[in-house]
């Protein structure tokens, strides 16, 4: 891991291998160790970059107060300072508002995009959900746990796995940035970037899980329909968090396929 300051901030980072850049950005509450299993598959043919988010993982919280487009400025810097001048940005969630919001930015360093679970506008459904979020949180960090758990996870999964998970709840209470995890709920609300989307040209995939109650189809559905060069990908008994173990290698073919192809 490295420590970079930019946009007046410090960034957690972690950059392997070498050739074309994949950029990942991870999602609320999240950090850059998400990417592990991608990232140490992909390093052998590809320089790859994971990140934390600001008042995520180990990067710095000044305190202000944090939008998309903050994210997204943090990021542009950020490839400034590796003097990276284009790369395939891979986002969840979170991550993939931020870089869908880069790619409208600076779409001169956008070689491609793959979202995940994402959204490019605000919904009466997520506002809901949000807002639960938001409750939750205030309590603290277990019990946001325990309320965003049922949507990431099929229940197979969150059954098989329970002790573990108890486990992860537990030692992420212990480091959780709680004012981070606010302001990065709080940044969801106001974002709307549907009308702007055509204005995208790169090549993109959308990857959505085929029973996401967080993100559902109907929204995931607006950045493929919005984008021209795009296409959209479900993977079945899948909820929001698309990176589960059954598939992990179907992903993985995925982008490699899709490197081939933008080549």
């Amino acid at each position: 891991m490295d420590k970079a300051k930019v946009n007046n901030i410090i960034l957690n980072y972690n950059l392997e291998g070498e050739g074309r850049t994949i950029v990942f950005i991870h999602g609320l509450s999240d950090s850059l160790n998400y990417w592990r299993p991608l990232q140490e598959s992909l390093k052998g043919d590809y320089q790859t970059l994971s990140f934390d988010l600001r008042a995520h993982g180990e990067s710095g919280d000044d305190r202000k107060e944090i939008t998309i487009d903050l994210y997204q400025k943090d990021l542009y810097y950020l490839l400034n300072y590796l003097n990276i001048e284009k790369a395939v940005l891979i986002g969840l969630s979170l991550g993939g508002n931020v870089a869908l919001d880069f790619a409208i930015n600076h779409p001169k360093m956008v070689d491609g995009l793959i979202i995940m679970s994402s959204f490019s506008e605000f919904s009466d459904h997520l506002n809901e959900i949000f807002d639960s979020f938001e409750e939750a949180i205030e309590q603290g960090f277990e019990e946001f746990f325990d309320v965003i758990l049922p949507y990431t996870l099929p229940e197979d999964v969150l059954k098989k796995h329970e002790v573990e998970l108890e486990y992860v709840k537990k030692e992420g209470a212990k480091t959780a940035n709680i004012e981070g995890i606010k302001a990065g709920i709080k940044a969801g609300y106001s974002f709307s970037i549907t009308d702007k989307l055509n204005t995208i040209d790169a090549p993109t995939i959308v990857i959505a899980g085929a029973d996401d109650e967080l993100t559902d189809l109907e929204l995931q559905r607006k950045i493929y329909d919005n984008i021209d060069n795009s296409e959209m990908i479900i993977l079945e008994d899948t909820k929001h968090n698309v990176l589960i173990g059954k598939n992990i290698s179907r992903i993985l073919d995925i982008i490699n396929e899709f490197m081939l192809k933008i080549e």
